[in-house]
């Protein structure tokens, strides 16, 4: 099974031009997008935080060059969630290389889905190795064109 990052991606799930200057306001920005789009329950924002900071604590997922995939399972989640978050202005997120984060990949998987969350990772991962792309989605002044430019990507 192959996993494409735009089964899990949608336009409306996407933050451009963020302006926060850490890890952990940046995570409370996309998790409050995914309770905004009722795809999550505001009473699972404290947890979720939690882990996804818990995850931050054993290493960074910063993984340089500019991006950055945190990643936490809930209980409760049916499919796995992405959100993506642009901040051109950089956010600290103790990357492996140093440097500021300027765009975050988001997965909230399922616990009942742990291979599927790996192969999405990876994919993420393979993706954001193209300069190209990464470039792209910087400039992208919206989450559909974000969406549409990994969508070309997967496609191509």
């Amino acid at each position: 099974m192959n996993i494409k990052i735009t089964d899990f991606i949608s336009g409306d799930l996407a933050l451009t031009g963020m302006e926060v200057q850490d890890k952990e306001k940046s995570l409370a920005l996309m998790v409050d997008l995914l309770i905004e789009k009722g795809k999550l329950s505001r009473n699972r924002k404290k947890i979720l935080l939690e882990k996804l900071m818990e995850r931050e604590a054993l290493s960074s997922t910063g993984i340089g060059g500019g991006v950055a995939i945190p990643h936490a399972s809930g209980e409760n989640i049916e499919n796995m969630l992405v959100v993506i978050g642009q901040a051109p202005g950089g956010i600290e997120f103790d990357s492996i290389d140093g440097e500021p984060v300027q765009l975050v990949f988001m997965i909230i998987g399922s616990e009942r889905s742990a291979r599927a969350h790996l192969q999405l990772l990876a994919a993420i991962v393979r993706a954001l190795k193209n300069k190209e792309l990464v470039e792209n989605l910087l400039l992208a002044e919206s989450g559909n064109k974000l969406y549409n430019l990994l969508e070309e990507f997967c496609n191509s």
